[in-house]
């Protein structure tokens, strides 16, 4: 079956009545219109995996299409990867990456700022300085962490018990803490109910925390609350790793899902046990970054946005790309919410966005992910697939022989991530 272009478009348009356009009060919009445009434009709301991939491309593609990225953070730090710095094998200046080649070789226009409003109807998004106008809108936010779903995690209890699920200052103070935590203490991990970002990420953690503690540590255990039944990602290689590393150090519970946290006793609890940590490392549950509700890009009750997968056009703001962990896996398809997929999206959103401006039919997608995790400070594991549009269910799939696991933990495999992560950071910002 052949997808046409009529029939990918009205796809794209599906929904659109679900939620109208953003009402914008002209006051809202007062500061005017900054850096007019003089000819085709994109801007890219974003930096991350999926943004600086859309931006970079769009310009590879058709340096004649003008490319504004805004982008709030003065440097890239990177989420995978960013547990090694937490388990002590790396530093936060390994994960961070600058965006000038972005300006310098590709002829972006960064803007360092936060986007406070989007209106759709006049295609505009609104920073401190004023108005910036866009033919096409990419939008990739990332996540909103649910903090309120967690009784006392306000922001005296976020200070105490960080997420460190946005590589930064968390991060950096997580890694800190576990250094400064006194041998035979104890830390507690929490991961949260799925989809969320990078699904094996809380594992990886598990596992190179609990590394650390074993050399540096003695007598130190750390409790993981796992809102989930079981392992989400990886889980039978994740387990043999812990089984032959970290008895007496890892107490993995499943459904145990965080309910209240007390910043002034550090203690956390759950339906089950209240538990005291010298170190708390709470993830909350997550959905779409509060950046795409600004253009109501996310339906009343969804978590996540809902996208045509062939363009990534958002089913409601049309002339609006979602990429990244805020889309929608019900439309996209059984893809995790991962750099790699981010960075697939983004390649495909950008072939689609210049084939849009200029009039042309977008290229049937096909995307791919590789996903690396370390066990311990030498031996890495990885899950790997290709995905390709199903005509079927209208929604990319996973091609059958081109996915599946590493047979086992390697040192090999671990080095492999240390390669993947710089030769993908250049891939985006290089």
């Amino acid at each position: 079956m052949t997808i046409t272009r009529r029939k990918f478009l009205t796809n794209g348009m599906a929904g659109v009545g679900t939620v109208g356009l953003a009402s914008w009060s002209l006051p809202a919009f007062a500061q005017g219109e900054i850096m007019p445009k003089s000819g085709p434009r994109v801007v890219v709301i974003g930096g991350g995996w999926g943004g600086a991939t859309a931006a970079k491309y769009i310009r590879l593609q058709d340096p004649s299409i003008e490319v504004v990225m805004i982008e709030r953070e003065p440097v890239f730090r990177s989420c995978p990867i960013s547990n090694w710095v937490i388990g002590g094998l790396k530093e936060m200046g390994d994960i961070t990456v600058s965006y000038s080649a972005l300006k310098t070789k590709h002829g972006i226009k960064v803007v360092h700022d936060t986007v406070t409003g989007i209106d759709p109807g006049r295609q505009m998004v609104r920073v401190a300085d004023g108005m910036i106008s866009y033919d096409r809108l990419i939008v990739s936010p990332g996540i909103t962490l649910l903090n309120d779903e967690i009784d006392g995690l306000d922001a005296v209890g976020r200070a105490v018990f960080p997420a460190a699920w946005s590589a930064g200052a968390e991060t950096q103070q997580l890694r800190e803490e576990l250094a400064a935590m006194p041998a035979g203490g104890t830390v507690v991990l929490s991961v949260p109910f799925g989809p969320y970002r990078c699904p094996p990420g809380p594992y990886e953690r598990t596992s190179l925390i609990a590394d650390y503690l074993k050399k540096n540590k003695p007598g130190s255990k750390l409790i993981v609350l796992d809102s989930n039944e079981k392992i989400i990602s990886k889980g039978k290689l994740f387990k043999a790793a812990w089984d032959a590393y970290y008895e007496g150090i890892i107490d993995y519970r499943t459904d145990n899902a965080v309910i209240k946290v007390d910043a002034s006793t550090r203690t956390i609890s759950t339906d089950f046990d209240d538990i005291r940590a010298d170190v708390g490392n709470i993830i909350p549950n997550q959905r779409a970054s509060d950046t795409v509700d600004l253009a109501h890009l996310r339906p009343d009750g969804r978590r996540w946005c809902p996208v045509n997968p062939w363009t990534y056009q958002s089913t409601i703001h049309p002339e609006i790309h979602v990429v990244g962990d805020a889309t929608d896996a019900t439309t996209v398809g059984k893809v995790p919410k991962s750099g790699f997929i981010a960075n697939s999206m983004a390649k495909v959103c950008a072939a689609a966005t210049v084939a849009l401006i200029n009039g042309e039919e977008p290229a049937r997608p096909s995307m791919a992910n590789t996903c690396y995790s370390l066990v311990s400070g030498t031996e890495g594991i990885s899950v790997t697939a290709v995905y390709d549009w199903d005509d079927a269910s209208g929604k990319m799939a996973a091609i059958k022989g081109a996915k599946g696991l590493s047979p086992g933990r390697f040192e090999i495999v671990a080095a492999n991530a240390d390669d993947w992560a710089r030769a993908i950071w250049s891939d985006m910002l290089g």
